[in-house]
């Protein structure tokens, strides 16, 4: 960081985020050390969100670091476009961060380790044949699928099975009660489309296990099985090898 600062004749500001530091819920994973610690020429900047531990709705954001022109035009800046959360919100966020914030992020992390230790057991249950690798579930509220041969894609069986678009009444329902859908991130977007990991991207998919209850969530990998299946069935190249 110093030496590109020094290399460009400029102060290059690092800018982290950490949003899920405080959502590390595996006891296993160390928190990571915070990068003011090793600031020594100020260009060190964290960003985070109360949304994770306190509420999605308070929207409320917030920037450390130390004190100059950057973090001095980022405040002119807020202040300029009214892009902050509502008074009355910031007060409650402040009354918790206050008295009850240590409780509320053990109540938080004690919920999504729960969620996540019965989430994986469901994955390698149900998905485990069909899968390569399963990653996640030691911070925040995903887990990262890569599929043995299963494409995930928008126009994949596997994305037409589970958002009931197959053109199968039989397997979608009719147009005005459509059966049980699961909603997840095709790989496919989160990779350049002409990138070494393009293929890879195609068989995969993230989930989320953060909002759904339990009994919800089991029924959306059930599905997902099934979804790997009906692709098995309709096309070769989702077949297991």
């Amino acid at each position: 960081m110093c030496k590109l600062s020094r290399k460009a004749g400029r102060k290059i500001p690092l800018i982290l985020d950490r949003a899920y530091e405080d959502l590390i819920h595996d006891p296993n994973v160390p928190a990571p050390e915070s990068g003011l610690l090793f600031d020594e020429e100020g260009l060190v900047y964290e960003i985070g969100t109360l949304s994770k531990i306190l509420a999605p709705a308070l929207r409320i954001g917030y920037m450390v670091g130390q004190e100059g022109p950057f973090l001095s035009a980022m405040i002119q800046k807020t202040s300029d476009t009214g892009f902050s959360a509502p008074v009355f919100n910031q007060e409650i966020a402040g009354y918790m961060l206050e008295h009850h914030i240590d409780d509320q992020i053990d109540r938080v992390k004690r919920g999504y380790r729960e969620k996540a230790l019965a989430v994986r057991e469901w994955i390698t249950s149900y998905l485990g044949p069909h899968l390569s690798e399963c990653r996640g579930g030691e911070a925040g509220f995903y887990f990262y699928l890569t599929f043995n041969s299963t494409e995930t894609h928008e126009d994949s069986p596997f994305f037409h099975y589970l958002s009931r678009t197959t053109g199968d009444a039989d397997l979608d329902g009719p147009p005005d009660r459509r059966k049980a859908r699961v909603i997840y991130l095709p790989g496919a977007f989160c990779v350049h489309r002409s990138g070494l990991i393009r293929d890879a991207g195609l068989r995969q998919l993230r989930l989320s296990y953060g909002f759904e209850e339990l009994d919800r969530i089991e029924a959306g990998v059930r599905l997902m099985a099934e979804g790997c299946r009906y692709a098995e069935q309709v096309s070769p190249t989702n077949a297991q090898p």
